[in-house]
C-alpha cells in the first residue's frame, strides 16, 4: 500500500539545536497512527512540519512526502494546495485556533467555499449556509443554525473543539492530524470528542495521525504507535504490542505510569 504520508530522516532544528532527530514513519490510507511522548518531545513540531507550517527560525531537513508531494522546501503555493485536500489539522486549544472576532459559521464557510471552487461546484449564499449547518450537524453540534451565528467565546470548550473539527473536515482531507485535541477538555467531553473522531474517520475513510502525551487516550484512537523521547523515535509497533510488551525503558515507564493511574482511580461504582 502506497503511504499517504511518508516521513524519512526528518530532523527539525532551531539554529544548531535539533528538536526532532532522524524521524521516519508512514501513514497509509485509512490507517490510524499515534505519535506519543512527553511535552517538548517534538510531537507538535512534527505535525507542523507535515503541513509546512513550521514557525520562522525553525527549519526541517530530510523528507516529508504527502500524497506523493515533497513538503520540505516546497513553495507556499504548492503547500496551500496540499493543505485541506491532503491534510488538515485539529489543534489542542480551539479558543486560540479560532478567530475570536469572526462568527464560527463564517470560519467554517471559508474552507467549504474554497473546496467547492476546487471541485468546480461553487457554494454561495443560502446553499453555503446550509452546507455549514450540515457539517455542524455531522459533528454533533446542537442547534447548528444558532451555533453558526455564535462567536468562539460564546461556546463551551467541547463545542469549540467540534467547530474546529468541522473546519478541518470542510475540505475533505485524506489525512487528519489531531494534535492533542482533548487536552483542554473535561473527562466526559474528552470521551465524546474521541468517539466523534473515531466515527468521522471511519465514515469519511480518512487516515488519522493522533498526537498526544496521554498513553491511555492515544491508545483508544489508533492501531499503531510511535513513541518519541526528546525528539527521537524510541519504539514503534502495533498498539497492542507496544502496550503489552514495551521494549524501550521510556515506553515501559509510560505504560507503568498509566497502569498506576488506573489503579489509583479504582473500579467504577
Amino acid at each position: 500500500m502506497t503511504p499517504l504520508l511518508s516521513i524519512t530522516g526528518l530532523t527539525i532544528r532551531s539554529g544548531d539545536t535539533p528538536l526532532v532527530q532522524d524521524l521516519s514513519l508512514g501513514v497509509g490510507p485509512r490507517e490510524r497512527v499515534g505519535l506519543i511522548g512527553e511535552s517538548g518531545s517534538g510531537k507538535s513540531l512534527t505535525a507542523l512540519a507535515i503541513a509546512g507550517l513550521l514557525p520562522a527560525g525553525i527549519r526541517a531537513e530530510g523528507s516529508v512526502r504527502l500524497a506523493g508531494e515533497e513538503v520540505v522546501g516546497a513553495p507556499d503555493r504548492r503547500l496551500d494546495a496540499l493543505r485541506g485536500s491532503a491534510v488538515a489539522l485539529v489543534f489542542q486549544e480551539p479558543l486560540t485556533a479560532l478567530d475570536p472576532l469572526m462568527r464560527v459559521g463564517r470560519q467554517v464557510a471559508l474552507p467549504l467555499a474554497r473546496r467547492s471552487r476546487r471541485d468546480g461546484a461553487l457554494l454561495r449564499g443560502h446553499a453555503l449556509d446550509r452546507a455549514v449547518e450540515e457539517l455542524f450537524a455531522e459533528v454533533a453540534l446542537p442547534e447548528p443554525g444558532r451555533i453558526a451565528r455564535a462567536y468562539p467565546h460564546e461556546l463551551s470548550g467541547g463545542q469549540r473543539q467540534r467547530v474546529a473539527i468541522a473546519m478541518a473536515l470542510a475540505c475533505r482531507p485524506d489525512l487528519l492530524i489531531a494534535d492533542e485535541p482533548t487536552t483542554a477538555l473535561d473527562v466526559t467531553t474528552q470521551g465524546e470528542v474521541l468517539a466523534l473522531l473515531d466515527r468521522l474517520v471511519a465514515e469519511r475513510g480518512m487516515a488519522l495521525l493522533f498526537i498526544g502525551h496521554d498513553l491511555a487516550v492515544v491508545a483508544q484512537a489508533v492501531d499503531r504507535l510511535v513513541v518519541l523521547q526528546r525528539g527521537i523515535a524510541v519504539e514503534a509497533g502495533p498498539t497492542a504490542e507496544v502496550l503489552g510488551a514495551p521494549r524501550h525503558p521510556y515506553t515501559q515507564s509510560l505504560v507503568a505510569a498509566a497502569r498506576r493511574f488506573d489503579a489509583a482511580l479504582g473500579p467504577l461504582a
